[in-house]
């Protein structure tokens, strides 16, 4: 079954607090998995730092892990040179849960927040 998600966050630098921004850095999303992580997109960052990511839901799961039902991520930064900053792995992001009167998906869309560089 196809459920489409949105991954959202931004880059800003530690010092200054100025949004990361321009063609030098692409921000890739990944679920953490036992034995490998599952690459699920890459973007580059907006003026504002911002980044956003959509994807099939179905692309988190692996062989690894065939019965995940919620996904583990985490953000690496690249630039240039390489990594140059990985984000906290969030646990069990939650994009299944319904709401209870609706039935309806409660959130599509998840922001991971600000991450200083």
């Amino acid at each position: 079954m196809e459920m489409m998600i949105k991954v959202i966050a931004r880059f800003i630098d530690r010092t200054t607090k100025k949004p990361l921004s321009g063609n030098d850095y692409v921000a890739k999303l990944y679920d953490s998995d036992v034995i490998g992580d599952d690459f699920l997109g890459e973007s580059k960052l907006d003026e504002k730092g911002r980044v956003e990511i959509l994807l099939d839901l179905d692309a988190a799961g692996s062989f690894d892990s065939p019965l995940e039902a919620y996904p583990d991520l985490y953000f690496a930064l690249h630039n240039k040179t390489g990594v140059v900053f990985e984000s906290k792995v969030f646990k069990n992001v939650d994009f299944i849960s319904k709401d209870e009167i609706s039935g309806e998906h409660r959130s599509n869309t998840q922001d991971l927040g600000t991450f200083e560089v």
